[in-house]
């Protein structure tokens, strides 16, 4: 078992406020096993690693990503006739382009069959290195809904039941619903209500069974409000959602993962079809004043991309970053967003943080991210696991 010592650097544990320097992280196996100022008489077993004038950061969480995507203008084109072999290959070439970037952590919101909860399943056994992957499988979601052919078409709140039983029996760590329609699926609109608010709350008390989270793509006022009534756990998107819905989700402690960046992707290439670009367009400026409202009211954020979708693939989340710092987070809150937060927003607390007996995943960067998040773009040393990434 392999003991490193990452020596004299500035700690950003992803919970308090400030920096604190000259600090001292010992990991033993894939545990962090002291966070101190002090050092032992003796270090000789540990592998030293001088973090001097260097920032020690929690390895970073992407809460909404499509693995199976590549992040080009039609990604669904290339998986749509790929046997599942190919499908989970190219998905675990997309973890660890996320993992080379110091994304430690993913949660996977539609993914078809059991394609990605395999491939979580081999990193989970060790056969394989990558990312943690938290995964919902297949979403459910209405016949010809949103993303259908991610999904288990579903009519009625029966159906709705037996699904959400499906996927959670295949073993999806939590269970993605379509409250609304959306942007890159053609014949539907954003704010066009899709599961119903009995199917929703069929899909939310299977998963209460099961002790797992509901997460919805919800991008119209009146989807995100059926949503919250039932007691969804996490909002996808909410692009209409408007201050009475903000003020609940800040009551209920509610998350909201706003995927900026996609949607200014969808605006941004001339491959987009008309039908989404002319939708892409008309989102934008609303769900930017939903986000900056959003982070005036004080609603939990937590940082998604979406990528793997159209036009942003995994190097995009540093965008979503300075996206969210231009709605008005300060850097250390989109930090925290993007680790102790997001960590508890997928129910994940063994990380996320830098403190005595949580998974060892750090980045360590050369400059302060808090001058300048865009410092997380550069090179950096990544650790997963009590493992330093190659």
């Amino acid at each position: 078992m392999s003991k490193i010592l990452l020596e004299n650097g500035n700690l950003i544990d992803g919970i308090a406020d400030g920096v604190e320097e000259n600090v001292h992280v010992f990991i033993n196996g894939d545990s962090i096993t002291e966070v101190t100022k002090k050092l032992p008489d003796s270090i000789e077993e540990y592998e030293v690693i001088d973090c001097t004038g260097q920032y020690i950061l929690p390895g970073l969480i992407d809460c909404h990503v499509h693995l199976v995507w590549d992040g080009s203008a039609n990604p669904q084109a290339i998986i749509e006739h790929e046997p599942d072999e190919s499908i989970i290959l190219d998905a675990y070439s997309h973890a660890m382009d996320t993992l080379r970037l110091g994304i430690t952590t993913v949660r996977d919101l539609g993914a078809p069959r059991g394609t990605v909860m395999n491939l979580r399943n081999k990193i989970n056994a060790n056969k394989l290195p990558g990312p943690t992957i938290i995964c919902s499988g297949p979403p459910i979601v209405m016949t010809g809904g949103h993303v259908h052919y991610l999904g288990y078409e579903s009519d009625g709140d029966s159906e709705v039941r037996k699904n959400t039983r499906r996927v959670l029996k295949e073993g999806a760590d939590l269970v993605k619903v379509m409250a609304t329609g959306g942007i890159y699926t053609e014949g539907e609109e954003p704010g066009s209500v899709q599961l119903n608010l009995d199917e929703l709350s069929a899909a939310k008390e299977e998963a209460l069974k099961k002790n797992k989270k509901v997460s919805a793509h919800a991008d119209g006022i009146e989807g995100i409000m059926n949503c919250l009534e039932v007691g969804i756990d996490t909002i996808e998107h909410g692009i209409y959602a408007n201050r009475n819905a903000l003020e609940i989700m800040k009551n209920q402690g509610t998350y909201l993962v706003p995927t900026m960046k996609v949607m200014r992707q969808l605006t941004s290439s001339p491959d987009i079809p008309d039908w989404a670009l002319e939708k892409a367009q008309q989102v934008i400026e609303p769900h930017f004043e939903m986000l900056k409202q959003a982070v005036d009211i004080g609603v939990k954020i937590a940082t998604g991309t979406d990528c793997g979708g159209p036009m942003t693939p995994p190097h995009y989340y540093f965008d979503e970053m300075l996206i969210m710092e231009e709605a008005g987070l300060s850097p250390m809150d989109v930090i925290k967003a993007s680790t102790s937060i997001a960590a508890d927003c997928i129910d994940a607390n063994h990380l996320g943080a830098i403190e005595n007996g949580r998974k060892a995943d750090l980045i360590i960067v050369d400059e302060n991210p808090l001058e300048n998040l865009e410092i997380l773009k550069e090179d950096k040393l990544i650790i997963k696991h009590g493992t330093v990434v190659k």
